[in-house]
Order: structure tokens, then sequence, then C-alpha cells
């Protein structure tokens, strides 16, 4: 969904509709960078729903395996804290992800009072044919850039993401306007293999 703080041409003016930043410098990257996470975030639902995984398990077993590939434990309370769900509706995903084969579960070399997940080599697999079309597509893309400009890529986008990152700390900790602690839902139950795209 993209932000209500207004719309820019593409000459980068900005749209009726007032921002507090509407004339900072980039203020147009920012709609650009929304456009593409919504249509990386539709591609994902497509090819997840296809694989038989709902939506949290996706992101779930993302943050397992870029623990795996950093060398660093990941544990339940990571994945509840990371996704921002209950003890509950963390325990469901990560068992349907146990039972489908992504996941396993093993004691940490570093503390073997803890248990930490592994991805499987399942996961990988089925990682690489889920995601093979958009890399296609993007490398397609950046083998037309430069040396320089995929320089800039490389070291503005870890900096993006950590800025959305922040932001999403820093909205998180308003909470719900009652104070009252919200309960995460439960992901639903993936559709079947194979299934059509539902629609919006």
């Amino acid at each position: 969904m993209q932000s209500d703080e207004g719309t820019t041409s593409t000459s980068g003016a900005a749209a009726p509709g007032g921002s507090a930043h509407q004339g900072r410098r980039g203020f147009d990257v920012l709609f650009l960078l929304q456009q593409f996470s919504t249509e990386a975030e539709r591609y994902a639902d497509q090819v997840r729903r296809r694989f038989g995984l709902a939506h949290k398990d996706v992101h779930a077993l993302n943050e397992v395996m870029q623990a795996n590939r950093d060398g660093r434990p990941v544990r339940a309370g990571d994945i509840a804290r990371r996704l921002v769900l209950s003890g509950s509706a963390t325990t469901t995903v990560i068992k349907r992800l146990v039972a489908a084969g992504h996941l396993v579960r093993a004691v940490d070399p570093r503390d073997r009072r803890e248990i930490s997940l592994q991805a499987t080599e399942h996961a990988y697999r089925s990682g690489r044919r889920m995601f093979s079309a958009m890399g296609e597509e993007v490398l397609a893309v950046l083998d037309d850039c430069t040396d320089e400009e995929i320089d800039v890529l490389r070291r503005r986008l870890p900096q993006l993401t950590e800025a959305v990152r922040r932001a999403g700390y820093r909205a998180g900790e308003g909470g719900p306007e009652d104070g009252t602690p919200q309960e995460a839902p439960v992901p639903p139950a993936p559709e079947e293999p194979g299934a059509s795209p539902r629609t919006a």
C-alpha cells in the first residue's frame, strides 16, 4: 500500500495532497521504492501459494536462512520478535515449516540448553525455484547498469533497508492507542499447492 503523503510526477514535482517531506531531495524516490517493494511482495504471494506456504511462512523462512548464512543462531523467540507474532502463532508457523521439510530444530552448539532453527537443503532448493523468475528479470536489468551504478546500489540499498528497519521499530514503539498489548493473529493455513492465486 502506498503512502498517503501525496504523489509525485515523473519530473519529481509533488502532486496535490501535502506532506511534511515534500520538497526534500529524493522524495520521489520514496514512491519508486514503495512500488518496487509492492511488486516484490505480490510476486512472493503468487509463488508462495504455488508452494503451499502461508504468508508468514515465507518471512519466517527468510529470517532463518539469513541467520544461517550469517552464522547467527536463530530461535523461535527471534522469529516472534522479527515478525511481530505471538508465541502461539510463532509455534504454528515453525511446526508447519518443520512438517513441510523446510526447517529442522537443532541443539545450539553455543548453548546446548537452547534449540536453534536450521533451514534444510529442501528449503534452499524450493527458494531457488520460487524466486528464479524474479532473479532472471532483475538481473537482466542490472546487466545494463554500469559498474558505478552497481556500486551505488550495493552501498545504498543496505542503508535504505536499515532505514526501513529503524522506522519499523519506531512505529512499533507506540503500540495500540489504549495501551493494551495486541495478540498477533495466527497465519492462515496455506492454500493447496497449484491453486490459482486469489485476486484482491
